[in-house]
């Protein structure tokens, strides 16, 4: 893997790039730690994203829960707080960590930040928030992230205490 990387966005930097696909779930918790002990004390940056799913955007529209202004601006306040207050829990909250929120489809989204962002490699747990039927007949966020990523991919299982 020593080929030099030009994607759109990268400058010549050095050490690696991890994107940290997080939606707040144990899981994801479980994946920025691993990202943490991937760049250990290498030089490099992890780069945490949130993707608000522009669905359930949809769904609360629909449902009346608010204007759609409402709901994406209260999302987005909860996004940023939460990613705060992970990232000091997780003690990351350094100049070689940098936190992304956007709103989409969440494959879609972790796929494009990564190209931008020049990303060595997409870390995220391989169960999140969701267990509802679209899962069950299309997969999961993680198995569309994989189906379509053309960097490497490490999805991380939820740790389970060994008591």
């Amino acid at each position: 893997m020593n080929s030099k990387r030009k994607d759109k966005g990268q400058t010549n930097r050095k050490g690696i790039t991890v994107l940290v696909a997080v939606d707040f779930s144990p899981c994801s918790v479980v994946a920025l730690r691993r990202a943490r002990t991937i760049l250990g004390q290498k030089p490099g940056r992890i780069l945490v994203l949130h993707v608000i799913d522009q669905d359930f955007i949809v769904r609360c529209i629909h449902n009346r829960l608010g204007t759609e202004e409402h709901i994406k601006k209260t999302l987005y306040l909860r996004a940023k707080a939460k990613l705060k207050d992970l990232l000091l829990e997780e003690g990351l909250g350094g100049h070689s960590t940098e936190e992304l929120i956007c709103e989409g489809t969440p494959f879609i989204e972790i796929n494009k930040r990564a190209v931008e962002s020049g990303a060595d490699m997409v870390v995220m747990g391989n169960r999140g928030n969701s267990g509802d039927m679209e899962t069950i007949f299309f997969g999961s966020t993680a198995e569309r992230v994989l189906r379509f990523m053309k960097r490497p991919v490490l999805c991380v299982p939820l740790e389970e205490d060994q008591d």
